[in-house]
């Protein structure tokens, strides 16, 4: 009897020890208090025209600032504002995680955030194209990849991360509420008042292959007008609920253009690119574009065809890119170069939005500039 007690002990004690050796990863809880300063988070505007905002049209500012007096003038907060002209304005931050703050490689996260703001906006306002408060709606999230605005063919700036538009959310940021305060609309008395929201993201985010990610906050809004608002503090909980076996791929661009990092495969000139070389190196005289991918992995006797890359035009139609080559970048194991053929219909496009897809993973969009 007792050795059978032994023995069912042990099995229990090895079934422990196995399950916490499969997934070991734990919940990591963050606090961003900005009366300490930017807490690494970074700002920025997008789904607008950056070449109409001539003489700061848009009114974008954003960055540490005193809290407003009837909150607390000893204390700073993360300011924003805008005034929305495009009638769709994205004002959000961003904030790169890593191992350094827990996170563990190529794992899924449900993650929930506590956004403290102070907001000015009553509820149950009325304003151009929607409420001053109702219709600025307050989005949270995550992504794998940096987000990024990035100029498109019609010269509006647009996130690279999906967020969904206004009151739709994303992968990447879902719809957390929005900034009215709770008090009721009083145009001739509007003091700002402490809001908080606490939101769980509806889609569970990957890491990538590094341990890293990065959490969105942001407003998207619907109210043709100016808005200004002070971030307090954020808080996250990261709860792990899983591991994914391969990362998505991330198509690396250019820091000073936002668009990806391509060459011409016979000349190594960058873009903007003609979709016909006036070089001889090819009986169709096609340009072939190189393109570099991190997190692109393929299996054991796989070739270039396990790779799909896509180009998406102004008017989202898609073309699929003939895949020449895939493989790494010599003395750089962590770098794979996906060559791929521009087709003819590309000629007069002005730039296609590239993804690259192996194993059921979509990369981020890259933009690649053309000429005729």
């Amino acid at each position: 009897m007792f050795s059978v007690l032994r023995l069912i002990i042990l099995a229990c004690s090895l079934v422990i020890a196995l399950s916490g050796s499969a997934f070991a990863q734990q919940t990591v809880n963050l606090v961003f208090d900005f009366s300490r300063g930017t807490e690494g988070w970074l700002a920025d505007f997008s789904d607008y025209p950056p070449a109409t905002n001539k003489d700061n049209f848009y009114e974008l500012q954003a960055g540490l600032r005193t809290l407003p007096a009837e909150i607390d003038a000893s204390r700073t907060g993360f300011y924003f504002q805008g005034s929305n002209h495009s009638g769709d304005l994205f004002s959000f931050m961003k904030r790169r995680l890593s191992a350094a703050d827990g996170i563990a490689p190529r794992t899924r996260y449900q993650i929930t955030f506590t956004l403290t703001f102070a907001s000015k906006t009553q509820t149950g306002c009325v304003g151009i194209g929607g409420a001053p408060g109702e219709s600025v709606y307050l989005k949270a999230g995550a992504s794998s990849i940096e987000p990024l605005p990035l100029p498109n063919s019609q010269g509006w700036l647009v996130m690279n991360v999906d967020k969904g538009n206004q009151s739709q959310g994303g992968p990447a940021a879902s719809v957390a509420g929005n900034i009215a305060n709770g008090l009721p609309c009083n145009l001739s008395y509007q003091p700002y008042v402490t809001v908080r929201r606490t939101h769980q993201h509806t889609f569970e985010v990957a890491s990538n292959s590094n341990g890293e990610l990065w959490l969105l906050v942001g407003t998207d809004s619907g109210f043709e007008g100016r808005t200004t608002y002070y971030y307090q503090r954020v808080e996250v909980k990261l709860t792990p609920v899983g591991t994914v076996a391969e990362a998505a791929p991330t198509l690396f661009t250019d820091a000073n253009t936002a668009g990806t990092l391509a060459l011409d495969s016979a000349t190594f000139m960058r873009d903007p690119l003609p979709p016909v070389s006036a070089q001889l190196f090819s009986d169709d005289k096609r340009t072939r574009v190189i393109l570099f991918a991190r997190d692109l992995e393929l299996l054991p006797g796989e070739d270039a065809s396990a790779v799909t890359v896509l180009a998406e035009d102004s008017q989202h139609k898609i073309y699929p890119l003939a895949v020449e080559f895939v493989g790494k970048v010599p003395k750089f194991d962590w770098l794979t170069q996906v060559n791929v053929r521009l087709p003819d219909e590309l000629y007069k496009s002005g730039g296609v939005w590239i993804t690259v897809k192996v194993h059921g993973l979509a990369s981020n969009k890259a933009f690649l500039s053309l000429k005729p």
